[in-house]
């Protein structure tokens, strides 16, 4: 299995795809610019340089033909790079773990996207595409550090309900990470938005909080 990451070059695509490589999983680290993605991929094999981490620097359109593709970009921005990415992802299990956040004074606040939830966007956006939205919640930094597994949950969505499976199993691959499958898309509007939640507590504790639910039975 090959795992490509649109927008890899961000601290959320970087974090993702050193976790997978991690793990012996191949990540094409995808950028609207080959420069830009071969230059980001010599920092993590270097700082990692001990863990012969299988990444490959792509651009965004060569990142779309693996087996599951992650967008990783800005949400400002996932719309319109998808767009031009239509073809290749035809069939593809697709993973959006962007947020609409904005800034209001001094914290974050969630914003309401038209179709109710970024992934919901995306999955109008990618009809012939198996959607799925998942690690919204995953603290980029602190995520993207291999020394130190984060513990932590993460809630999945898919009017795919084998995608969903399927993304829950990818979840459960990586250390201190559980999958954990919250239904439908009408799920992923609440659950993006709790992103600002997070943030606003992660400002005010300084910390990296993440997501840990309780009285679900651990997967056999």
């Amino acid at each position: 299995m090959k795992i490509g990451v649109i927008g890899g070059t961000g601290p959320a695509g970087q974090a993702l795809a050193v976790q997978y490589a991690a793990i012996g999983v191949e990540v094409l680290v995808g950028s609207r610019s080959q420069e830009r993605a071969e230059g980001i991929v010599d920092e993590l094999t270097t700082k990692w340089s001990s863990r012969s981490l299988p990444l490959v620097p792509a651009e965004n359109a060569v990142a779309a033909g693996a087996d599951v593709v992650v967008l990783a970009t800005p949400w400002e921005g996932v719309l319109a790079t998808i767009g031009e990415l239509s073809a290749p992802l035809e069939g593809t299990l697709v993973i959006s773990m962007a947020n609409a956040l904005t800034r209001w004074g001094r914290g974050m606040v969630p914003l309401l996207p038209p179709s109710g939830s970024v992934t919901a966007s995306v999955a109008l956006a990618l009809p012939s595409s198996r959607v799925v939205g998942a690690f919204h919640h995953m603290p980029a930094g602190p995520w993207g550090d291999l020394d130190h597994p984060i513990e932590a949950d993460v809630l999945v969505t898919s009017d795919d309900r084998a995608a969903a499976r399927e993304v829950v199993a990818l979840v459960d691959r990586l250390p201190g990470l559980r999958g954990v499958d919250a239904g439908g898309l009408g799920s992923a509007l609440a659950i993006e938005a709790f992103t600002a939640t997070l943030v606003e507590v992660n400002r005010r504790y300084k910390t990296h909080a993440a997501i840990k639910l309780t009285g679900i039975e651990p997967h056999e």
